[in-house]
């Protein structure tokens, strides 16, 4: 099997005068609160359009407009019949104020999915003008025809820990196979993930590109966060992500008791789809619960935390492990998996199965005091670490990518 497929993208403005439109879904994007996929999507975009690309958002909505509740039930009628089609046709939707009009397909995501349940295939859809490259940040049901498909995986982890999720495995898989052969390429974000796709999905090792992702806090970010409103303590100890089994909460709350620490464990994030115990194990041991806040405040209880603690069970990245860095916060996370990858050797890792193991990480880190000898070795390797999943060190990864991509695709122009 060859890396890509060779295809004629027919109508494509891929002439060398002018920098290749790439197109990203905004399946996550539009989503209030915020995810990791979320975050994966808007710096990918902002690493594009620094390097000289064109890009834009496929819509399946206006977000400028909030749909009344009539709306909606017309939408959710018109969903059973969009989910027959195999074709659906590509409009110029809306225009921004700049007068820009953006790619639109009504309510593409969630009929998308119900297609899919019904029909077993992906959904194609179709344009007289095409991008050069479409760049799916998430493993959706559907493909854009006559171009570059880009198929974003971030995990397996309803194949690999089937019990820490409630998405059905057969169905994932069945998805995820169809996405694997007809996709161009298939990109991650740790080789962790990559060597799971190969494995379990035997995709040949060359058609599988790991390019991590942008990650940390920006300059902006740190200048605004001193002016956050606070919802936690000083010198706490914070878990940021939803509180689900899969993050491990119930041993981690085990753990922060048996340690004997005095300081707090912030539990940050929504709930998820299980309800693990997190109510305190002694009378003396202190939980926070926290299940929403702004994105500064988040990041200044990261900052003004002692340590996150971030022993998951699976991850495909761990978005908070490098913000933690990013912000000279030491870290404790798991051995083994994504999780070590990401944090390289510049966090206290514990096996994430071992109640006695994550409390000796915590005690570790409770007797550092900033400052010490032991507490500046961790925050500057945790510095080090960060500048790996940098804007520069994230563009450099995907002008590589895009060099490969011409490689087999010609036509495709450089970006101005």
């Amino acid at each position: 099997m060859t890396f890509f497929k060779i295809r004629q993208k027919k109508g494509s403005s891929t002439g060398k005068s002018s920098s290749p439109m790439i197109w990203l879904d905004s399946r996550n994007v539009g989503r209030t609160g915020g995810t990791g996929v979320a975050t994966y999507a808007r710096g990918l975009q902002e690493c594009l359009v620094s390097m000289g690309f064109q890009t834009r958002y496929l819509w399946d909505h206006n977000p400028d407009k909030v749909e009344t509740h009539t709306e909606r039930a017309v939408q959710r009628i018109l969903r059973v019949f969009r989910a027959l089609a195999f074709v659906r046709r590509i409009r110029n939707g809306y225009r921004k104020p700049s007068g820009e009009q953006y790619p639109f397909v009504p309510d593409l995501y969630r009929s998308t999915h119900i297609h899919f349940r019904r029909c077993r295939h992906l959904l194609r859809l179709r344009t007289p003008t095409p991008p050069a490259i479409m760049f799916w940040t998430y493993p959706l049901a559907v493909i854009v025809e006559n171009t570059v498909n880009v198929v974003t995986i971030h995990d397996l982890i309803p194949l690999t820990h089937p019990d820490l999720t409630g998405i059905r495995p057969d169905f994932l898989r069945s998805l995820l196979m169809q996405l694997v052969r007809r996709a161009d390429v298939v990109v991650t974000v740790s080789e962790t993930v990559r060597q799971q796709i190969m494995d379990r999905l035997d995709v040949p090792a060359d058609r599988v590109i790991n390019l991590y992702q942008l990650a940390g806090v920006s300059q902006h970010e740190r200048q605004q966060l001193v002016n956050a409103p606070q919802v936690a303590p000083q010198g706490c100890f914070v878990c940021i992500g939803r509180v689900e089994k899969r993050k491990n909460i119930e041993r981690l709350v085990d753990a922060h008791a048996r340690s004997g620490t005095r300081r707090p464990l912030v539990l940050l994030g929504p709930d998820g789809d299980d309800a693990p115990d997190f109510t305190p194990r002694t009378p003396q041991q202190q939980i926070i619960r926290i299940p929403w806040c702004s994105r500064l405040s988040l990041l200044r209880t990261l900052a003004d935390a002692h340590a996150l603690l971030f022993p998951s069970l699976a991850e495909g990245f761990g978005l908070p492990i490098i913000e933690a860095m990013a912000l000279g916060v030491p870290v404790l996370t798991s051995r083994g998996g994504a999780t070590e990858e990401i944090a390289g050797q510049a966090a206290v890792l514990v096996d994430a199965y071992d109640i006695q193991d994550i409390t000796r990480g915590i005690r570790v880190l409770d007797d550092m005091q900033p400052g010490t000898p032991a507490w500046e070795t961790l925050r500057a390797a945790g510095l080090r670490q960060a500048e790996k999943f940098s804007p520069s060190a994230q563009k450099v990864r995907l002008a590589a990518f895009y060099a490969q991509l011409r490689s087999r695709f010609p036509d495709l122009p450089l970006p101005s």
